[in-house]
C-alpha cells in the first residue's frame, strides 16, 4: 500500500514541477506580445491557444462602427434615472469584435474601426447592447447584412444605415477592403518597401 501512495505522491509533485518549468520556458521563449497572454493562463485550453493560434493570413476587411441613434422612448426602461450605456458587438464567421462603451447617451458615437478576417460566404451581424454591471447586459437591437451587401459596401466604400428594429433606432456602419499596403502578404514579401505612417492613405 505504502509504495503505491509514494508513487502517487511522487507523480503529483512531478506534474506540478513540470507545469512550473513549462510556464517559465514559455515566459522566456515567447515573443514579447505573448507575455501578457501567458499571465492570463487559466486552463489547458489557454495554453493551446497561445502555442498554436497563428495570425490569420486570408482575406480581410475593415469594419467601422460610426455610431447609433436610439429612440429614447423605446429604450427608456434600460436606465430609469439616466440614458443607456451602449456598446456594439460585431459577429462575422467565427470572429467577434466589440466597441468601447459610450455612457449615458441615446446617440453613441463609437468611431470604432477594426480589422477582421473576411468570410466570403457569410453575412455580418451587429448587436447593440446596454452595459449593466448589476443586472447583466441587455440587447437593445440587432442588425444584419448578408454576403451580397458586404460585397457591395466594399466596392462602393459607402456607409450604411441599418435598422435596429421597429422604432428602436439605427446603426451607421462602413465595411471596406483592407488597404493593399497593410495586407499580410505585402508585409511578408522578401524585399518589402514599407510605407511610413504619414504615407499611408486614410
Amino acid at each position: 500500500v505504502y509504495p503505491t501512495r509514494n508513487v502517487i505522491f511522487l507523480l503529483k509533485y512531478t506534474m506540478k514541477a513540470f507545469t512550473i518549468i513549462l510556464f517559465i520556458a514559455l515566459l522566456i521563449a515567447a515573443p514579447q506580445p505573448l507575455h501578457a497572454s501567458i499571465f492570463q493562463i487559466k486552463s489547458i485550453a489557454d495554453i493551446k491557444a497561445i502555442l498554436f493560434t497563428r495570425p490569420d493570413t486570408g482575406p480581410q476587411v475593415v469594419v467601422e462602427i460610426v455610431g447609433a441613434d436610439l429612440n429614447h422612448r423605446a429604450n427608456r426602461f434600460f436606465d430609469r434615472w439616466s440614458r443607456p450605456d451602449v456598446y456594439t458587438l460585431i459577429h462575422h464567421g467565427s470572429v467577434d469584435r466589440q466597441t468601447q462603451v459610450e455612457g449615458n447617451t441615446d446617440e453613441p458615437r463609437f468611431l470604432f474601426k477594426t480589422k477582421m478576417p473576411y468570410f466570403k460566404t457569410m453575412g455580418m451581424r451587429f448587436v447593440v447592447k446596454e452595459a449593466d454591471v448589476l443586472k447583466g447586459d441587455s440587447v437593445i437591437g440587432r442588425a444584419f447584412i448578408d454576403k451580397g451587401r458586404i460585397k457591395e459596401m466594399m466596392e462602393s466604400e459607402e456607409s450604411a444605415l441599418l435598422s435596429l428594429g421597429e422604432d428602436i433606432g439605427i446603426l451607421k456602419i462602413r465595411v471596406t477592403k483592407l488597404p493593399p499596403e497593410l495586407s499580410h502578404s505585402s508585409l511578408l514579401c522578401l524585399n518589402p518597401k514599407k510605407k511610413k505612417l504619414h504615407e499611408l492613405s486614410d
